[in-house]
């Protein structure tokens, strides 16, 4: 009996550290996709490309870009919460059950380089996705067969509360990440980011090595160490001293087609500041701001700060696009991935300094003219709007965990002052039994 008790009390430890560890990765992978509802929607049409098919329209690809980062953050959250646990073990093991088979098909074909498991976040080659899928399928498993024996973290009485907040917090999240921009930047043009730096590829450098014989002796000698000639050359090789890497950001290019010229060193070069318009495709622009950009482009020229707009789309729609707007600052050619890469917005709009990205704005946010000073010293990265304050990592982690703590906190309070307590840690089949038509629903 006393083995009985004690197997059973390391099972129900081992069901939730797994529990623990899957309801963090799902989270983490859900709240990635979430930050950046375009870029998983990206990945989505990349996937849909890559097997013939892109049939869907972009709201709909968005649509379940959107879906997806969702039910991915809740079924972490719930699993974390240990509410719901048998629709939850049942959801999770069928969807580990599905991308395990289709991660290690994509391993071995390789039709995408990156699955975006993680968003920008964290890049995985596809071997390395298929052998964490794997991983977290046994991890599901395990939990399926545990549900059972779940700790609860909230009782049912409180459950709802941390159930619609949870609903709340993914939907504000997603809601204002789409509206404006992501939250929490993970690509490369993230504000704070130099570019200079991030253009540059290293090289692999090589060291020449010598091999002399004396006397039935050999040595190896490097090029500033050449012995005297009484030593017999034998044969010399190059041996990988330092290993080079490959560029952060290697299609910065914004060609200018008139003049057969890239300007993107140019852009880098500046010390002052330097307004980047990126409009992916104009054909698909917003024009509801198109009144702040003429008027910040005018401020621009005024106080001698470059100001070039970048687009992917053909003379015909840019001829268009400035009858449209009354556009009257230059338009030059961009790669369209990079475009969309560099802001997710169309247009979107990118200030740097020094070659350093200072600013970052979806067009709805760039700050009015009457907020800039008149200077060409100075420019709207230090001007504050609502969307900055909520920008960053550290403000959505506290904004998610202060609540749920506050909730967890108040329902062990209540039921302490009640003198019971609905979070057991069953130890054997029948006092599972007996506490799941009370903890499950």
């Amino acid at each position: 009996m006393g083995l009985q008790v004690k197997n059973g009390k390391i099972y129900t430890l081992l069901t939730n550290i797994s529990r623990f560890v899957l309801a963090i990765v799902l989270m983490v992978s859900g709240f990635v996709k979430a930050v950046d509802p375009m870029g998983a929607m990206y990945k989505l049409q990349e996937y849909a490309s890559a097997f013939s098919a892109d049939i869907l329209s972009d709201d709909w690809m968005l649509f379940f870009a959107i879906l997806q980062a969702a039910l991915e953050f809740l079924a972490g959250t719930f699993l974390l919460l240990g509410v719901y646990r048998k629709p939850l073990a049942v959801f999770v093991l069928l969807m580990f059950l599905f991308f395990t088979p289709f991660t290690l098909y994509i391993a071995i074909a390789g039709p995408v380089d990156d699955c975006g498991c993680f968003g920008d976040a964290v890049t995985l080659t596809n071997t390395e996705t298929f052998l964490k899928n794997l991983f977290l399928l046994m991890l599901a498993v395990a939990v399926f067969l545990g549900r059972r024996r779940f700790v609860y973290n909230i009782s049912s009485k409180s459950r709802w509360m941390a159930v619609i907040f949870s609903i709340f917090y993914i939907a504000v999240l997603e809601g204002v990440s789409l509206s404006h921009l992501p939250v929490v930047d993970f690509r490369p043009y993230a504000v704070g980011n130099d570019l200079r730096g991030m253009v540059q590829a290293s090289y692999d450098t090589y060291e020449v090595v010598s091999v002399y014989e004396k006397d039935g002796e050999r040595r190896e000698f490097s090029e500033d160490n050449i012995p005297d000639s009484s030593w017999l050359f034998v044969e010399s090789r190059s041996e990988l001293v330092t290993k080079g890497e490959k560029p952060l950001i290697s299609d910065f290019s914004i060609v200018d087609w008139d003049e057969d010229y890239d300007i993107a060193e140019d852009v880098l070069a500046d010390t002052g500041y330097v307004c980047i318009l990126a409009i992916e495709e104009v054909e698909k622009a917003s024009v509801s701001r198109v009144d702040k950009i003429n008027d910040l482009y005018d401020y621009c020229l005024e106080n001698s700060v470059p100001f070039y707009a970048a687009t992917s789309s053909e003379e015909e729609a840019i001829a268009l696009w400035r009858r449209r707007t009354g556009a009257e600052y230059p338009i030059y050619w961009a790669d369209a991935s990079m475009l969309r890469t560099m802001v997710r917005a169309n247009p979107g709009l990118l200030l740097l300094k020094n070659g350093v990205v200072v600013g970052k704005w979806d067009s709805a946010d760039i700050p009015d003219i009457e907020l800039l000073p008149a200077s060409p010293t100075r420019m709207p990265d230090k001007v504050s709007t609502l969307f900055t304050r909520v920008r960053g990592l550290r403000f959505w982690l506290l904004f998610l965990a202060v609540p749920l703590l506050l909730i967890a906190a108040g329902d062990a309070l209540a039921f302490r002052r009640k003198g019971q307590s609905e979070k057991p840690m069953p130890d054997a089949a029948s006092q599972e039994q007996g506490s799941d038509n009370v903890n499950n629903n």
